[in-house]
C-alpha cells in the first residue's frame, strides 16, 4: 500500500500541528513527506515531486504563499496541487490574487475528514 499511496507534501512550522496533520493524512491512506519551513517544502517538492502540496501560510522566513507561487512558476512542480491550511488568516480574507496560488483554502483547526 506504501508505494502506491498518493503523497503529500506537509509544510508547516509547528510540530504539534505537523504531527497531528501526518497522524490524519496517514490514516486517510496516504504517504506524508514533512518539511518544517517553505524553504524546506521547496527543495522537497522539487526532490519528491508529491501529488499534493498541503502548506500553512504563516511561516516564519517565507510564507506559504511566496512558496506557493515559486512553486506555480517553476516547471517541475508547477501542476501540483497546493492545498492552504491557515490559522492566522481567514479564507475569506485571502484575496483572490492569493487563492490564485491554491485549489483548496483550509481554516484551522481542520475537521479530519475534510483535511483527508
Amino acid at each position: 500500500m506504501e508505494d502506491t499511496a498518493p503523497t503529500v507534501l506537509l509544510v508547516e512550522d509547528y510540530p504539534e500541528t505537523r504531527a497531528i496533520f501526518k497522524m490524519v493524512l496517514e490514516s486517510g491512506g496516504f504517504r506524508v513527506l514533512e518539511a518544517a519551513s517553505a524553504e524546506e517544502g521547496l527543495r522537497i517538492a522539487a526532490e519528491h515531486r508529491p501529488d499534493v502540496i498541503l502548506t500553512d501560510l504563516a511561516m516564519p522566513g517565507m510564507s506559504g504563499i511566496e512558496a506557493a507561487r515559486i512553486l506555480r512558476e517553476r516547471r517541475d512542480t508547477g501542476t501540483i496541487p497546493i492545498v492552504a491550511a491557515t490559522g492566522s488568516l481567514s479564507a475569506r480574507s485571502l484575496g483572490d490574487e492569493l487563492k490564485q496560488w491554491f485549489v483548496q483554502v483550509l481554516e484551522k483547526p481542520v475537521e479530519p475528514a475534510v483535511l483527508v
